[in-house]
């Protein structure tokens, strides 16, 4: 985990550099290489319709990318999977994207006693596997007069 007391620029800096480092890893989950690429790391600094996601919601992503990659290198177990028909790829001449088949596979892990982070892994048209997104997993609640993070679920015993 990067060092939370980084301004948001030199974690941003220290992500990119890190992530640039990584090229691909080994998912035995997935019995493939999972590609670190350029879109992964856009996707944690943006959202879907390409508007900067928040300081804090990036900040959250940036700070987990370590745990990510060490999630993918160990994970024997996959948690979730999705298929969707979406566009991909860049316009053509005509203005269009092609639409193909594309796959989310999501791996959970409990990497201290209240930190939950989800992985997303994601397949174009059953090409090669490319990281997607990182997900910490916790809400904020005012407790006291202060706001607070909860970790995991208030309401475990009855999920």
């Amino acid at each position: 985990m990067f060092n939370h007391d980084l301004t948001f620029k030199e974690l941003r800096n220290k992500a990119s550099e890190f992530y640039d480092s990584i090229d691909k890893v080994d998912c035995p989950a997935l019995k493939q290489k999972v590609v670190f690429g350029s879109d992964g790391f856009h996707h944690l600094r943006y959202n879907a319709s390409r508007s900067e996601r928040s300081k804090p919601v990036q900040r959250n992503k940036l700070s987990y990318l370590e745990e990510a990659v060490s999630i993918l290198k160990k994970t024997t177990t996959l948690q979730e999977f999705r298929d969707f028909n979406e566009p991909a790829g860049l316009r053509d001449a005509s203005g269009f994207r092609r639409m193909c088949v594309v796959s989310y596979y999501g791996f959970w892990a409990v990497i201290s006693r209240r930190i939950r982070l989800k992985v997303i892994v994601k397949q174009i048209d059953g090409g090669q596997f490319s990281f997607w997104s990182i997900m910490p997993y916790w809400s904020e609640k005012i407790i006291g007069g202060k706001k607070e993070k909860i970790f995991g679920s208030d309401h475990l015993p009855h999920e």
